[in-house]
């Protein structure tokens, strides 16, 4: 038999299970962050949970700020010339 990735998770059952142990360990590392004494380079390193919120908030200005560059780098839709192999001329017919 052989396992495939993509519908190992299409059981309810499964999902809940991966999920269960995903939040647990979210939860256990949360709380060691209590424990942990870290030694750090930076004082703002030291705040409780500074790497989680710095992770979040770089993420957010990598997602938004790709808005921004989509916005000027975008192409049109009839970017390629007509000799190109990628155009496509469809005709009124053709397009369902």
């Amino acid at each position: 038999m052989q396992l495939n990735v993509f519908k190992y998770f299409e059981k309810p059952a499964r999902l809940k299970v991966v999920l269960l142990v995903f939040f647990l360990l979210c939860g256990v590392l949360f709380c060691a962050d209590f424990l942990i004494v870290r030694h750090v380079y930076f004082d703002i390193e030291a705040y409780f949970n500074f790497y989680s919120v710095y992770g979040f908030v770089m993420f957010s200005i990598i997602i938004f700020g790709s808005r921004v560059l989509r916005f000027f780098l975008m192409r049109k839709e009839n970017y390629y010339d007509k000799k190109a192999i990628d155009s496509e001329e469809y005709s009124e017919g053709d397009r369902n």
